[in-house]
């Protein structure tokens, strides 16, 4: 009787040829996949470069770039309430984002939502950025304290302009821009010394000294301001901004009776110019205001006050006091030519 042959052989070789078929299966898929994958990425990339984001995002919607620029489109065309959907679904998937944080915050401004913004700079100056991550803070924050000089916001914007004291030391831009922004927010002892600094390294800047000028008129130092705003007009004669304020220092320090080193002859005259230039602004906005005749009187009297301290006391009061009606009554603000007068009444008041 003959044996029937075995077929452990064939059933080996047939899981043989199927496994092969397995993985050659699955090799392909991969292939085809990763294939369609490019495809769809490159589709993406293409309409993505052509400003037709959405349809990116319905391919790759993983994608962050897309979402930040889909968002960034959208405040670009004022769509804000889409702009501000679409960059917080962004941030809710990465809170920490600093570009999508950036975009949202100035979506809030555009808004008018400013205290909700200045929360959202903060979160993109302390957020992670891809690349360039310090200069990116900085420039975030000369954003926010842009935003805080324009709505006069002080101690916010001063909080925010110290920690940008010691950023780039030898760019002259970036330090005298650093001056005139501790000026708006009431600190000019600061800015003094960031002037002074600039001097020192370039000793020939119109624009340091300029703003060396600014912060001592702040300071109601009005000499040395005038001195300074002199330096720059030489270094720049045709500055109409420089010229401007030298002459503000100049017509304050001729008005002044209590300037140092002038006699009481000259302080009698110059209160009485000070009542003068009062009741002038009073005639110019057409109020009827107490002591207007007064002044007149003593403004047109020749006769010679037997004591001039008591006389000059007795004027700036009156001066005083016109002004303070002049400002309850008149809906003008103070003109350039005022503007004297009001300084110097102020400086006296302290």
């Amino acid at each position: 009787m003959k044996e029937t042959p075995t077929t452990g052989g064939s059933v080996l070789g047939t899981l043989g040829l199927v496994a092969i078929a397995i993985v050659a299966l699955s090799i392909a898929d991969a292939y085809l996949a990763r294939t369609e994958r490019s495809e769809n990425r490159a589709e993406a990339e293409r309409l993505a470069a052509a400003g037709q984001f959405k349809a990116a995002l319905a391919i790759e919607r993983d994608n962050p770039a897309y979402w930040l620029a889909l968002g960034q489109a959208q405040l670009a065309a004022g769509e804000l309430a889409d702009a501000e959907g679409t960059l917080t679904e962004l941030l809710r998937r990465d809170s920490t984002a600093g570009a999508a944080n950036l975009a949202l915050a100035r979506v809030l401004v555009k808004e008018g939502r400013i205290a909700e913004a200045v929360s959202i700079y903060h979160r993109a100056i302390y957020g992670r950025w891809d690349r360039d991550a310090e200069k990116n803070r900085v420039d975030v924050r000369f954003e926010l304290v842009n935003l805080l000089a324009q709505q006069g916001s002080k101690e916010e914007l001063l909080a925010e302009l110290l920690p940008l004291l010691d950023v780039a030391p030898d760019d002259l831009g970036v330090r005298e821009r650093l001056g005139r922004l501790f000026l708006v927010a009431g600190s000019p002892v600061r800015a003094e010394e960031i002037f002074r600094e600039i001097l020192r390294q370039h000793p020939l800047d119109a624009d340091a000294y300029a703003g060396l000028g600014e912060s001592e008129f702040a300071r109601e130092n009005y000499q040395a301001a005038r001195s300074d705003f002199q330096t720059a007009a030489n270094l720049r004669p045709f500055d109409t901004e420089i010229l401007a304020r030298l002459k503000l220092s100049t017509e304050v320090l001729a008005l002044d009776p209590m300037r140092r080193g002038i006699g009481p002859e000259e302080q009698y005259q110059r209160s009485l110019k000070m009542l003068d230039l009062a009741t002038e602004s009073i005639d110019r906005c057409g109020a009827a205001v107490p002591g207007t005749d007064t002044a007149q009187k003593i403004i047109t009297s020749h006769a010679r006050p037997a004591k001039l301290s008591e006389a000059v006391e007795s004027n700036l009061n009156l001066a005083e006091q016109l002004w303070k009606s002049r400002q309850q009554m008149c809906k003008q603000a103070p003109t350039a030519e005022e503007e004297p007068l009001r300084l110097v009444l102020a400086k006296i008041a302290q």
